[in-house]
């Protein structure tokens, strides 16, 4: 009984200190996968309504323009706290909206992760593009 008796409490310690070392590790990693999938969202419907706001725009500037600030409001609606987005234009036609044509955004966005220095890269790159083609029967 004694033998029983000194070991008494162990299992609690034990329990805490295992659950502690395997569980903010693992929270941690949880955190980075969640902020990834989040900018990755993030820059798939900005580069969707950034595409959708050049089609409809009346010229390439404005077109541009448009597309640039419709991309940074969807990406701040998502989360601000991972700094801007970078929007690139390409069109398939010269001027870009010209019917039929197509109109590709390309969205990016740096991830800054909180994942320790030992574990490597502790930013990523998150790239989403979408294509939008231009009304045929659009007015100049």
């Amino acid at each position: 009984m004694k033998f029983f008796k000194s070991n008494e409490g162990n299992v609690i310690v034990e329990f805490i200190g295992i659950t502690v070392a395997l569980l903010v590790p693992l929270s941690i990693i949880a955190n980075s996968s969640i902020m990834v999938a989040n900018a990755y969202l993030s820059t798939d419907v900005s580069a969707r309504t950034a595409a959708r706001a050049f089609v409809v725009s009346s010229s390439d500037a404005s077109g541009s323009r448009a597309a640039s600030t419709a991309a940074g409001l969807v990406a701040q609606d998502f989360d601000s706290r991972n700094g801007p987005i970078s929007t690139k234009i390409s069109c398939s036609k010269n001027p870009c909206l010209s019917p039929g044509g197509f109109v590709t955004v390309r969205v990016s966005k740096q991830v800054n992760l909180n994942l320790p220095r030992a574990l490597g890269s502790r930013s990523v790159v998150v790239t989403s593009q979408h294509t939008a083609v231009v009304d045929e029967l659009r007015s100049p």
